[in-house]
């Protein structure tokens, strides 16, 4: 175990040093929660688990898309977290290769409004969907996605409950439709 903690610190003392990355934090944390596998479960009760659940930067447990990621383990925890915070999950699917994800993301930046509805209603976890890991075995329980970005709604437990093609939130050029987007959001959050 020490010696994969010391590969996993060069590893990372590497990466940072060959991206110019002025951030070392995003990294190590994109390690650390790679690694559960390793770690026995807990046998602590769901209520002190969502004590110690980390604080979500605009609702998102995951905001980028990583083929390393288990799709499974991070709706499990987005899960606990929903419940915890009376909201519903939104799973995002995409990759850093698709143009409208990225336009997705600018979207959210100007307009803080759609953004807060967002923070408001729901727990986000990007899942990467590309040649290098389409998680076809997770996405498998869902119907299947139209295009990408492509987004889920599920309960808070995790119960699937919309699939939504996002060419209909779309204006036809290069971004979305503020007043569709934030009906969409408004229909589908916890309570309506």
């Amino acid at each position: 175990m020490l010696r994969l903690g010391y590969f996993l610190s060069l590893l990372v003392a590497l990466t940072l040093a060959c991206s110019g990355i002025a951030n070392p934090v995003e990294p190590v944390q994109a390690i650390a929660t790679e690694a559960p596998t390793s770690i026995p479960k807990s046998t602590e009760t769901p209520t002190q688990e969502a004590a110690q659940l980390p604080e979500l930067q605009n609702s998102a447990l995951v905001d980028f898309y990583d083929p390393v990621r288990d799709p499974a383990d991070d709706l499990a925890q987005a899960i606990v977290i929903a419940q915890k915070e009376n909201k519903r999950i939104m799973l995002e699917l995409g990759g850093d290769w698709c143009i409208w994800c990225k336009y997705m993301d600018e979207f959210y930046k100007t307009h803080p409004d759609v953004l807060q509805a967002r923070v408001e209603y729901y727990v986000l976890v990007k899942i990467n969907v590309s040649e290098e890991n389409a998680n076809e075995e997770f996405l498998s329980q869902f119907p299947e996605a139209a295009g990408y970005p492509h987004i889920y709604i599920l309960e808070s437990d995790g119960t699937f409950l919309h699939s939504q093609n996002t060419v209909d939130l779309e204006d036809g050029a290069d971004s979305y439709v503020p007043e569709v987007f934030m009906a969409f959001l408004q229909k589908w959050a916890l309570g309506n």
